[in-house]
C-alpha cells in the first residue's frame, strides 16, 4: 500500500497539473466561453481527468510519476466502472480531503472498496 507522503505527492503533482491544463483550456478559449460557465467547466474537467486515468489505466499522472496505481479491494472486477465512478465522486466531499488525518486511505478509497498501491 502507498503511504500518506505518497498519497499527499500524488495529490500535490495532480492538483499542478489539473490547474496547468485548466489555465491553458480557459486562456485559449476565454473569448468563447461565458464567465458564468468556467466554474461548471472546470467541475467537469476536474472529473474527466480522475475519472478517465483511473477508469482506463489505473494511473492519474501523479499516481505514474510515484509508481502507484488505483486497484479494486473486490474480487468481481465486473463492478470497477461504478468503484471508480464512485471514487471520483467521492473527491468532490469536502471532508475527504480530511480523512486522511485519521487513515491512511481517504474517503474516497473506502467508499469505493479501492486502495492505491506500489507498482
Amino acid at each position: 500500500m502507498a503511504s500518506k507522503t505518497i498519497r499527499f505527492i500524488n495529490f500535490l503533482l495532480d492538483t499542478a497539473i489539473y490547474l496547468a491544463f485548466v489555465i491553458i483550456f480557459f486562456m485559449f478559449l476565454r473569448n468563447v466561453i461565458a464567465k458564468e460557465n468556467v466554474k461548471w467547466i472546470s467541475i467537469l474537467i476536474y472529473f474527466l481527468y480522475y475519472f478517465l486515468f483511473e477508469y482506463f489505466t489505473g494511473q492519474t499522472i501523479g499516481k505514474l510519476a510515484t509508481k502507484t496505481k488505483v486497484v479494486s479491494l473486490t474480487i468481481n472486477n465486473t463492478s470497477y466502472f461504478l468503484q471508480i465512478l464512485m471514487r471520483t465522486l467521492m473527491r468532490f466531499i469536502p471532508i475527504d480531503i480530511l480523512s486522511y488525518l485519521f487513515s491512511v486511505n481517504g474517503l474516497h478509497d473506502w467508499i469505493s472498496k479501492t486502495k492505491v498501491v506500489k507498482v
